[in-house]
């Protein structure tokens, strides 16, 4: 009985979020978005819901629980619009119950068996920008941006790389471990150091949490100050992403990017004056400072983004 009472005060918010966290622990290649998807077509075969309402109403609230869920996270916010475009663009007049979810569960198996392919794709599209003798400066670690990369080394294009550190994270070392593997020339540098490095640039690839109606990008911290000093020497910046990541929103400026809720810095955080960084790990870089997307339907300006999401 205390078991059952310990159970029912864990709330529904912290339930979903810890499924999505245990699934994505266990498949680290799995994107947000798509473990999003996954996570709320589970809840759909759990669902006793008896009438289409009903199960409309439970997808809505599921959906809004993992979206609010701490910390909150971009990608995972537009994996759940997708799942709800879906939902609102299925027609589910006069079938069953039963037949609905078999349709929402045909969604998430095709999402995923798409998403799989769409690295590749958004590679096929993007190597022909990397040229023999490039330097490439690349920030943090972007799993799509690092496929990209993959492909044009497989295929004998010979650039080098320099890769920024993205304290407090670091996740520049896990990118500099990937290029070597590659036998890919690498060079890690600290964030400050972007303006001081940029002269020696051809290009900038970025990955994305999340591209927004203006075809503007939230995407890890620092990105937006390495987009401004790009633009003013003039060097290509290109945002790698793939085009689930297209979300409904409309923010001007850092200030309209909702930032994310993270846990309680620890102790040692602090001391090393990364508190700030830590709870506010994302910033938005406006559709002016991005050259294009590199995406899985093709080459695109920033401002073919708000086609796609209204078609």
């Amino acid at each position: 009985m205390a078991a059952e009472t310990a159970e029912t005060t864990v709330p529904a918010t912290t339930r979903i979020r810890a499924q999505l966290d245990d699934l994505v622990r266990d498949n680290p290649d799995l994107s947000l978005p798509v473990a999003a998807v996954r996570v709320l077509a589970t809840a759909v075969k759990n669902q006793k819901a008896s009438t289409m309402s009903e199960l409309t109403l439970m997808l809505m609230h599921a959906s809004a629980e993992l979206k609010n869920s701490s910390p909150k996270n971009y990608s995972i916010i537009a994996g759940c619009e997708s799942f709800l475009k879906q939902l609102n663009h299925t027609d589910y007049n006069d079938i069953s119950v039963d037949l609905c979810k078999q349709k929402i569960l045909e969604f998430e198996q095709n999402f995923i068996t798409n998403a799989a392919g769409y690295m590749t794709q958004i590679a096929d599209y993007g190597v022909g920008l990397i040229k023999d003798g490039c330097v490439i400066l690349v920030h943090s670690y972007s799993r799509v941006v690092m496929m990209l990369l993959e492909v044009a080394a497989k295929r004998n294009k010979r650039f080098s790389a320099i890769v920024t550190e993205s304290r407090p994270s670091k996740n520049g070392e896990k990118s500099v471990n990937a290029f070597r593997k590659l036998g890919v020339p690498v060079q890690l540098i600290p964030d400050s150091a972007v303006g001081f490095v940029m002269e020696k640039v051809d290009l900038v690839l970025v990955g994305a949490e999340a591209v927004v109606e203006n075809g503007g990008l939230i995407n890890q911290m620092g990105t937006y100050q390495i987009a401004l000093v790009a633009k003013a020497a003039n060097k290509p910046f290109y945002a790698v992403t793939e085009s689930y990541k297209f979300v409904r929103m409309f923010p001007l400026s850092q200030s309209d990017v909702e930032l994310p809720e993270h846990k309680k810095v620890d102790q040692a955080t602090q001391a090393s004056n990364y508190s700030f960084v830590s709870a506010h790990h994302v910033d938005y870089t406006p559709p002016h400072l991005v050259s294009s997307l590199i995406t899985n339907l093709g080459v695109l300006t920033p401002s073919g983004v708000v086609h796609i999401l209204v078609s």
